[in-house]
């Protein structure tokens, strides 16, 4: 008895810690999207400031606009980093679900 209050036990901390374990990658995940629309914006309004000389800056406007492009191009690429790994996540699920599957035949 007391063997198979211990295996209930311990399935039931398994799973515990792989729903806590999912629901800490997906709030990493909306944290980084946050941070990669933020960052996205930002640039965007660095380009917009170029674009209409507004801001105080020594540098002239080529070289203002270069940079701002420069932003949004890095701001872009996180984002793509940020979708990229949320697939890669969402493939690893569905992989351990199909083991799991396939294993219990």
């Amino acid at each position: 008895m007391k063997k198979v209050i211990l295996a209930a036990f311990c399935a039931a901390f398994v799973l515990a810690q792989t729903a806590n374990a999912q629901a800490v990658q997906e709030a990493k995940e909306a944290k980084k999207e946050m941070k990669a629309a933020k960052k996205l914006d930002k640039a965007e309004k660095k380009v917009m400031n170029a674009k209409t000389d507004r801001g105080i800056s020594l540098t002239d406007d080529k070289t203002k606009l270069a940079k701002a492009e420069k932003k949004v191009e890095k701001a872009r690429k996180k984002a793509m980093k940020s979708d990229a790994k949320d697939m890669k996540a969402r493939a690893k699920a569905k992989t351990k679900k199909a083991d799991k599957v396939v294993t219990q035949e």
